[in-house]
């Protein structure tokens, strides 16, 4: 020990002062630890849930915003895939209406723009070569934007092995477009935008059509966001482009945390698991916590990330400061309780020195046992004032006896010399007993510890049996009913199909009836032409007598004024007869003419009865395939429904037999629990024999030695006795 440590000993007061302020600083500093880990931790749990919460609600509105675009950008997609229903020569400008009122009616959108594949829309290409809004190939590529307010259309140009023209031509739905910037009214503009395939109705991709969505509106949203004091949201694109970012500059830039071989596996990794996860990074001499999470845009494939960037030491902050509260109060107590602590001490260590004065007079001063300390005090000292003058006043007691018993034991000391030799000799014999009855308790106790053992294990065992049974038992009842809930609707599903058939078979009847009637309708309109035809012939061949029968009228006319006054008679016929036959041919004429028209309008309804009977026959033949289908469909939801009652069946059967095992189980676990009781019962009761043994065998041990000793000692009592005597004169009683 050292001279430090000798210092410290050497004072009651000294001693106690150092080991409580050993232990209130050790309690300090294990106390600060403890709580400054769970202050730190529940800190950070209450900082992931405001990041989440904060995430989560400008996620959704970003991807609302994004939705909208998305959707929008499907409509246009849907629309232009109708193109094969308009004629050819109003196609294009049917799309190129659809996206200037896209334009128009989204504040947001910036350009929407197609591109056709080489004569895929109308055939028409070698027509529209190097006119207005196209390029000298032809094809159908308007670029429609809007600036201030003005839309306006031009031609695309760069469109031949462009990404964002030939990737969605390829893919199977619609593509994010990863932000680039344009320049808008002399400046850039960030925009992202969305395309869309357009598939003829034979599947074939035959264009792309896009739109281009302003980024201000995102950047709006999440630039006001404030985290903390200076924590800020952050846009990432599936290409790792930035779309929104505190430092403007980075927009439309790559991250650098994209193409960094210590961060990229994490975006890649969570692209495949669509979970977040958290970097740490230094930016400006700060460490910023960067917590990035991914989302997809309705059905599109591309996965964006959300960026949540906060200072390290701002999320740190409240926990740094309720620490350092914390300590000071830790500390400040220490300081009080040591001081209190000394004071205290000094008190009581006043007190022991003056015991400790009156045991040193009797210990090197003249023996007096007479002394007596002064009780002042009802506390632990004054108590241990009182049992001080009580064990002296046994000690006085025991002195004057000792006095007195002195000769006694002289004469005692030679009789105990020759019984201690028979004494000996039995001790020996016990301890051989004693030390066989030992071995065979320790085996009986190891017997017993490994008979515990398996119980313990095989009631732990029962314990896992009946909550795997319960476990069981309600998952068959979950089955149960969810099966029952699924035959009831199977066999309501049944009962619908059972009246779709009636009238899918009104249907086809309907179908029959209304083609058959269509039939008739075309041959009677068939006929109506042919006669109609006749009717025309017949016509001319009135115009022409109309003709012939003026020219006779004008002859006889001739004729009656050569005649003279004896021809003025037939003059007057002849005239009747040529107003006639003009009234005829005006009449003929009149005939032809509405001859043709209504030849004209019975083409057009042989027309239309031969295009509506070949839709009947069409919809004649779909019916008929959905009647069959539906006969199929019927036939396997009654089977299902039949395999349906059985598993339900089975079910209730496995229900029954787990709750008997359930029942047998706990009986079993309780049986168990009653053998483990009387068996942990016995492994205490062989350890208290054990115990008792060991300790026989000690004593004996120790008798034995003691009886040895004794034997040694027994000699040397005559002389020790005058000492004693001679030493107990040496006090005052």
């Amino acid at each position: 020990m050292g001279a430090a440590g000798k210092w410290i000993t050497g004072s009651i007061r000294r001693e106690m002062i150092f080991l409580l302020g050993t232990a209130l600083v050790l309690t300090l500093v294990v106390s600060g630890l403890f709580l400054g880990r769970n202050v730190s931790t529940t800190f950070n749990k209450l900082s992931d849930k405001y990041l989440d919460e904060t995430t989560s609600h400008y996620l959704e509105k970003t991807s609302n915003i994004l939705a909208n675009e998305y959707s929008t950008c499907r409509s246009l997609a849907v629309a232009a895939a109708n193109f094969e229903a308009i004629s050819a020569a109003d196609r294009r400008g049917y799309i190129n209406r659809i996206l200037e009122e896209t334009l128009e009616k989204n504040d947001t959108f910036v350009d929407a723009w197609t591109c056709w594949e080489p004569d895929a829309l109308d055939g028409m290409d070698d027509e529209y070569a190097g006119t207005e809004n196209h390029d000298g190939t032809g094809r159908f590529i308007p670029y429609w934007t809007k600036t201030a307010g003005k839309i306006s259309c031009t031609a695309l140009t760069a469109y031949g092995g462009s990404s964002w023209y030939e990737y969605p031509l390829k893919s199977k739905k619609g593509v994010l477009i990863d932000p680039k910037r344009y320049e808008v009214d002399g400046k850039l503009m960030l925009v992202s935008g969305v395309a869309f395939p357009i598939r003829n109705k034979a599947g074939k991709a035959v264009g792309v059509i896009g739109i281009d969505m302003a980024m201000d509106k995102l950047t709006e949203l999440l630039s006001s966001v404030s985290l903390y004091s200076s924590g800020y949201i952050s846009l990432i694109s599936a290409g790792g482009i930035v779309a929104v970012d505190k430092d403007a500059a980075l927009e439309g830039e790559r991250l650098p945390a994209f193409s960094d071989y210590r961060t990229t596996g994490l975006f890649t990794k969570s692209e495949t698991d669509m979970k977040s996860f958290k970097i740490s990074a230094r930016e400006n001499g700060r460490k910023i916590l960067k917590y990035y999470v991914p989302f997809k845009v309705l059905e599109a494939d591309q996965v964006w990330f959300m960026g949540i960037n906060v200072p390290e030491r701002e999320i740190d902050a409240d926990s740094l400061a309720i620490i350092r509260t914390i300590l000071l109060i830790f500390v400040t107590a220490t300081a009080v309780a040591l001081v209190l602590t000394s004071l205290t001490i000094r008190s009581t260590v006043k007190k022991i020195r003056q015991g400790a004065a009156a045991m040193k007079n009797i210990a090197q001063g003249d023996g007096d046992l007479t002394v007596r300390m002064k009780i002042a005090r009802t506390d632990e000292l004054g108590e241990m004032y009182t049992y001080f003058n009580q064990t002296i006043e046994k000690i006085q007691e025991s002195v004057r006896a000792v006095k007195s018993e002195t000769n006694a034991m002289e004469l005692s000391a030679s009789t105990l010399a020759g019984n201690m030799n028979n004494t000996a000799a039995a001790a020996n014999q016990i301890k051989s007993n004693i030390d066989s009855v030992d071995l065979q308790i320790q085996q009986h106790n190891d017997s017993v510890r490994k008979t515990t053992g398996s119980v313990e294990q095989i009631n732990t065992d029962v314990g896992r049996f009946v909550k795997s049974i319960e476990n069981q038992s309600s998952s068959v009842v979950e089955s149960s009913a969810a099966i029952e809930e699924m035959v009831a609707n199977i066999r309501s599903v049944t009962k619908i199909l059972e009246k779709n058939g009636t009238t899918i078979k009104s249907l086809e009847d309907a179908s029959e009836q209304g083609k058959q009637d269509i039939g008739k309708s075309s041959e009677s309109a068939g006929k109506i032409l042919q006669q109609s035809k006749s009717l025309l012939e017949a016509s001319k061949i009135i115009q022409n007598i109309a003709s012939q029968t003026n020219l006779l009228a004008m002859n006889a006319a001739i004729e009656a004024a050569h005649a003279g006054t004896s021809g003025q008679g037939f003059a007057v016929v002849a005239d009747e007869i040529r107003k006639l036959a003009e009234d005829s041919n005006k009449q003929g004429k009149s005939i032809t003419t509405n001859l043709k028209n209504v030849l004209k309008s019975i083409q057009d309804v042989a027309e239309s009865s031969a295009v509506l009977q070949e839709k009947f026959n069409r919809i004649y033949t779909l019916t008929q395939a959905v009647a069959q289908q539906e006969t199929t469909i019927m036939q396997a939801m009654q089977e299902q429904s039949e395999g349906g009652g059985q598993v339900l069946a089975a079910m209730k059967q496995i229900n029954e037999v787990t709750m008997d095992v359930k029942t047998g189980g706990t009986s079993m676990q309780s049986a168990t629990n009653a053998v483990n009781h009387e068996m942990t019962e016995l492994m205490r009761l062989s350890e208290e024999i054990t115990s008792g043994m060991k300790e026989m065998a000690a004593g004996i041990t120790q008798i034995n030695d003691s009886i040895n000793s004794v034997n040694d000692l027994t000699k040397h009592n005559q002389k020790s006795i005058g000492n004693l005597a001679a030493a107990v004169e040496k006090f005052k009683v």
